[in-house]
């Protein structure tokens, strides 16, 4: 009885590969984030100062969502300034979920789905650096900034009071409300999880946008056109970045050498 074997010469998942990306691949990974931050923060900071335009962009926008009939922000924030416990909650995933929850994501893919991590990498530094050309371009600021219209700037009223604090007034980006980012990054987590997941729980990791979205605007920091301008991004950064996977993909294939080993019995 003659059993014939296929093995690959590089096997991604073996011990050997899985020690590779903590050596220089992990620094190289560290420099690239870090880099790209910096790089993100001042450019950004660029048109930190182009209040009246973000004002005068921002009633356009107000405009436009009165046309589509979408301009129902203030009335659905209404609806939940009466609970304390609710505004806590969207205060702080609104600013802690942005960072940490995309820091955890990103060390969670590159630890356990390490073949899915080059993709996401690319896909979110493609929609952050198209949104930041989108924030040079048409400076907008959020809705938090118009107690006329009738918004309640939860940050501030209930705090955490984030933007009182130096380090992030100096280095934060206000009028930088579209695309959003917190959503952006939020849509590209929950489809990286369910892309690379196993788990029939991956699913559950849909919730996170559609919470990330419920708190930018019920907190006042996002429009809901910020929000839809955010995903139809993130869909066209997917898909330009489609034929880029491929090619790499069979590059890796073309890398691998099959060799069959015979075993009799």
């Amino acid at each position: 009885m003659t059993q014939v074997t296929t093995e690959f010469t590089q096997n991604r998942t073996s011990p050997d590969s899985r020690r590779s990306r903590y050596g220089w691949l992990l620094g190289r990974e560290i420099t690239i984030l870090i880099s790209g931050f910096v790089l993100y923060r001042v450019v950004r900071l660029v048109v930190k100062d182009e209040i009246d335009r973000a004002l005068v962009n921002s009633h356009t926008v107000v405009d436009w969502e009165r046309a589509l009939g979408i301009f129902n922000e203030v009335n659905l924030q209404s609806t939940v300034l009466g609970s304390e416990q609710i505004v806590w909650g969207l205060n702080r995933y609104y600013f802690l979920a942005h960072f940490i929850g995309s820091a955890a994501f990103l060390t969670w893919l590159y630890v356990r789905h390490f073949d899915y991590y080059g993709r996401v990498r690319r896909v979110m530094f493609g929609t952050t650096f198209t949104a930041l050309a989108v924030h040079v371009l048409f400076p907008l600021a959020p809705p938090r900034w118009f107690p006329d219209l009738g918004f309640v700037d939860t940050l501030q009223t209930f705090g955490p009071r984030i933007y009182d604090s130096e380090a992030i007034a100096n280095t934060a980006n206000q009028i930088a409300a579209m695309p959003s980012l917190h959503v952006a990054w939020a849509l590209i987590g929950a489809w990286a999880i369910i892309r690379a997941s196993p788990s029939p729980w991956r699913w559950a990791a849909i919730a996170h946008p559609l919470v990330m979205t419920a708190a930018v605007v019920l907190t006042a920091n996002h429009w809901w056109l910020d929000a839809f301008a955010a995903a139809a991004l993130v869909v066209l950064v997917i898909g330009i970045d489609l034929p880029v996977q491929r090619r790499l993909e069979l590059r890796q294939s073309r890398g691998r050498s099959p060799k069959a080993t015979t075993t009799s019995a």
